[in-house]
């Protein structure tokens, strides 16, 4: 029998003539991990926003304990039990684990009143609730990636907490943190309070939520769904409105070879590299983390140093120290973070989209703002960004939006060769993935030579032509297309089974 924590009913919200949301319930049960899914732009982050007390619903109510609960802030939501955890850590990497479990309390303790202390005991309590057993005095930034996130859990349930919101925990993970983090939430669960699961990874969602609610266009279209209930493509069809094949890529054949590495080392990173790219191809390079992958995928944009080796383009030696050069070079970039290494957050999609191709939109120093918009219009359309407005501020679209932008930018300045995306759909929607892997397609298909880094083992399985595995910082496998699954994939680059 269902034991309601928390429900959100009939919640509208606009943002001028933008309805976020129109029509949107969730209900939170106890003992319950559930799913929120839905396409950027469909109102999930509005929803959880007002969840957590950081927006005000137009109409509609949200509702603790089958009682009417009106937050005004944040705190107020976490002081009542509904505790966020954000993707982006908000941890301090440069302060001990003891110092960041204590955070919250040293901003209650302001002013006058005196901050709770917490002992050894409780603090390794508090630790142990997360599965971790480790020195309080340890920097944050020593930390691996999975356990920063658990640290950050761990400071969020000591608050009293009865609903845990988790923003795209596992985007960052590896399979075997994905495994320990399963674990620990559904001991949480088991204490009685409710966890909201936020994801575009489905396999993820239909492994660990006990239901799903989907939102499209500010709608609820799956209330509540409970586990097995709901197959694959049924979330999709609920999600995106229509059937999505996700496997028909259609390749092109390779071409003749555009770039040689050989014997390329950076670091400790990766060594004696040798491998090529042929124009038409999408090469994909996978490994865990550490393995070297994502520094090898950067190396070849220049994005990271090559100091051992060489690189050949076209036959002549290529000497690519820095991201400038490589551009000039014909090499773009998808940058792997969207946030601290792709966008300007104070500038219009436009200026965003165009910033690679300044040279094609001026004349003797001027910008021509027309030509910019002839530019960038086709592509907009071409990706389907939502809003089309290329005068609306970056920082007003969804994350898959910024992340379509991203790639507009790097498919929009012509000379290109080659094509380096580092995650090039992290943190999307299904209809977004797909929208960037036709995309991918695409520009192989016009002749670019593509190379994928990607943690998304499916995702290298559907898209390339060839999947380059890294351990240990050396190449120890080239899996052709047709040969390869996400298990042998994961076998060959040393994950646990």
């Amino acid at each position: 029998m269902s034991n309601p924590i928390a429900d959100v009913r009939g919640v509208a919200k606009s943002f001028g003539t933008t309805r976020a949301l129109r029509e949107a319930d969730i209900v939170l049960n106890a003992n319950e991990i559930h799913a929120l899914m839905g396409e950027n732009g469909a109102g999930k982050s509005t929803l959880v926003k007002i969840l957590v007390g950081a927006l005000q619903p137009d109409t509609g109510e949200l509702r603790l304990d089958d009682r009417p609960l009106h937050l005004v802030g944040v705190a107020e939501a976490v002081a009542a039990g509904l505790v966020p955890i954000y993707q982006h850590r908000t941890l301090l990497p440069d302060l001990s684990v003891r110092e960041n479990l204590v955070a919250f309390d040293l901003a209650a303790g302001a002013g006058w009143r005196l901050a709770p202390r917490r002992s050894d005991a409780q603090i390794a309590q508090m630790l142990a609730a997360v599965g971790l057993r480790l020195d309080p005095k340890r920097a944050v930034a020593s930390l691996s990636v999975g356990e920063q996130q658990l640290v950050e859990i761990a400071r969020g349930l000591a608050r009293e907490c009865r609903v845990l919101i988790l923003d795209e925990p596992t985007a960052t993970l590896s399979r075997r943190e994905v495994d320990r983090l399963f674990a620990i939430l559904r001991q949480i669960c088991d204490q009685g309070r409710a966890v909201l699961f936020i994801s575009h990874r489905l396999d993820e969602v239909q492994e660990i939520a006990d239901r799903i609610t989907v939102l499209r266009d500010g709608v609820t279209t799956v209330r509540g769904a409970a586990r097995g209930t709901l197959s694959a493509s049924d979330i999709v069809k609920a999600m995106v409105g229509h059937d999505v094949d996700v496997n028909a890529i259609d390749l092109p054949p390779a071409g003749p070879t555009v770039l040689r590495m050989r014997g390329g080392g950076s670091g400790n990173a990766f060594a004696d590299a040798d491998l090529e790219l042929h124009r038409s191809e999408i090469l994909g390079i996978v490994g865990l983390i550490g393995s070297g992958a994502l520094e090898l995928g950067e190396a070849l944009s220049g994005a990271a140093p090559l100091d051992r080796g060489s690189i050949e383009l076209t036959g002549h030696h290529l000497p690519i120290k820095n991201r400038r050069l490589a551009l000039k070079a014909g090499i773009g970039l998808i940058p792997s973070d969207r946030e601290t290494e792709g966008m300007f957050p104070t500038l219009s999609v436009a200026d965003n989209a165009l910033a690679s191709s300044l040279y094609q939109i001026s004349s003797l120093g001027w910008l021509r703002p027309a030509a910019g918009r002839a530019l960038l219009g086709p592509w907009m359309t071409r990706l389907a960004l939502t809003p089309n407005d290329p005068e609306r501020n970056v920082a007003a679209l969804s994350g898959g939006n910024q992340q379509k932008l991203l790639v507009i930018r790097a498919l929009v300045a012509m000379k290109k060769q080659i094509l380096v995306g580092i995650e090039p759909t992290r943190g999307v929607d299904i209809g977004a993935r797909e929208v960037i892997h036709r995309a991918l397609a695409d520009a192989a298909r016009a002749g670019l030579a593509v190379v994928v880094v990607s943690s998304d083992l499916e995702e290298l399985v559907i898209l390339c032509h060839r999947i380059i595995v890294v351990r240990n910082g050396r190449i120890v496998a080239e899996v052709p297309r047709g040969q390869g699954t996400a298990p042998i994939l994961r076998e060959l680059a040393g994950a646990a089974a």
